[in-house]
């Protein structure tokens, strides 16, 4: 069994005070004899040298992200630094890092972190929590097929690093101390620990009854559906496409068939094709949908409601997609409000906001598949 305990901090100010407030806190958690960390933080908390001294200052590994917003059972708010932590008697846990991933090196670089994690289990992991970096010169899912490949298929679950800026132009990952734009940190979790992944996008109200089919494609790019191409295609529905759209506006809710189902973003290119987070191989199915503050806050309760429903009691982490605390301004806090109201207590916690969240779906066959996804609220149930 794993559970979950948290610290958090709000000193921005002086590291070594951030620093004696976490460890204050660890001392009353009663950690098992295994333990490692996961932590969320804002980009200061790297820059003021708070999360270089927390790593330091603890003798279990630590991985991470900077993002919008983190949360636990102490609270939430963009400047609340975030440590969930992981302890076990029965599991135990390595992490590594792949430095500076290129499209030139990623898949060097993932294989050999990957073998440096593996190498000090005795075992291979029953799952692993990936922090992939926001990277614009390879595909999000070429990282993740080469990391699915590289352990053989096992759940990944995790997220890519955002942050608060305009364009996420100061997305960092954590690993053990260190942190950078281009790395991938991943945490491998060995033993007899049974996650329950639960990935929850759009309400059926909010997706449209009339399917595409991808007609020509070449990996995420699209360019025809049912035979016409793709512009010809949503004006067709009434949408109007424009240059620079992004997934904040336009949802897919893709039908991998026995795969499963996962909503991606896209993005319009100056030919006229589109750039989906996911692969569009040719036959593939897909409805286009919308998000809303009502869908936004259904959806988070029913994530919720299935990890409290799982029976796993270790406690839950929370990945929901950065897109929904943007779509809620300038209510952007409702989501968190209602996951802290909605939890009341009930289990331990913890959640920080994702540029894409990583959440295998099970599909028709009743085995898992690694997936990327938009939009959607994401947990593990521990």
């Amino acid at each position: 069994m794993v559970r979950i305990v948290s610290a958090h901090t709000e000193e921005l100010d002086e590291a070594d005070q951030a620093v004696a407030e976490i460890l204050e806190q660890i001392k009353k958690l009663n950690l098992d004899q295994n333990s490692a960390g996961l932590i969320s933080c804002h980009g200061e908390f790297i820059e003021n040298g708070s999360v270089k001294k927390i790593c330091e200052a603890l003798s279990f590994p630590v991985i991470g992200l900077t993002t919008m917003s983190s949360a636990d059972n102490s609270g939430y708010g963009m400047y609340q630094l975030s440590l969930a932590i992981l302890t076990s008697n029965d599991c135990t846990f390595s992490a590594s890092n792949a430095v500076s991933v290129s499209a030139q090196n990623y898949k060097a670089s993932i294989s050999a972190a990957y073998k440096e994690a593996r190498g000090k289990l005795k075992a291979d992991p029953s799952f692993i929590i990936a922090i992939l970096p926001l990277t614009h010169d390879i595909n999000i899912t070429d990282i993740l097929n080469h990391l699915d490949a590289e352990c053989g298929g096992r759940p990944i679950w995790g997220s890519v690093s955002v942050d608060d800026s305009i364009k996420f132009e100061n997305c960092q990952t954590i690993c053990c101390g260190t942190n950078g734009k281009l790395d991938l940190a991943m945490l491998l979790v060995e033993g007899p620990v049974k996650p329950e992944f639960i990935v929850t996008a759009l309400p059926d109200r909010n997706i449209h009854p009339r399917k595409g089919f991808i007609t020509e494609s070449e990996g995420c790019l699209i360019k025809k559906i049912n035979n016409m191409p793709l512009i010809e295609y949503f004006a067709d529905l009434g949408i109007e496409l424009h240059l620079g759209v992004d997934a904040t506006a336009v949802p897919l809710i893709v039908d991998y068939g026995p795969g499963g189902k996962a909503a991606l973003g896209l993005q319009l290119l100056e030919d006229g094709t589109a750039f989906c987070v996911g692969e569009m191989p040719v036959g593939t199915a897909f409805s286009i949908g919308s998000i809303d503050p009502p869908g936004i806050l259904e959806t988070a309760e029913a994530t919720i409601t299935k990890a409290l429903a799982s029976g796993n009691q270790g406690g839950i982490l929370m990945f929901p997609c950065v897109t929904r605390y943007l779509m809620l301004a300038p209510s952007s806090e409702d989501e968190l409000k209602k996951i802290t109201a909605f939890i009341n207590g009930k289990i331990p916690y913890w959640l920080a906001y994702s540029g894409g969240e990583i959440c295998p779906v099970r599909g028709a066959d009743g085995k898992y598949r690694n997936q990327i996804h938009n939009y959607t609220f994401s947990a593990l149930a521990l």
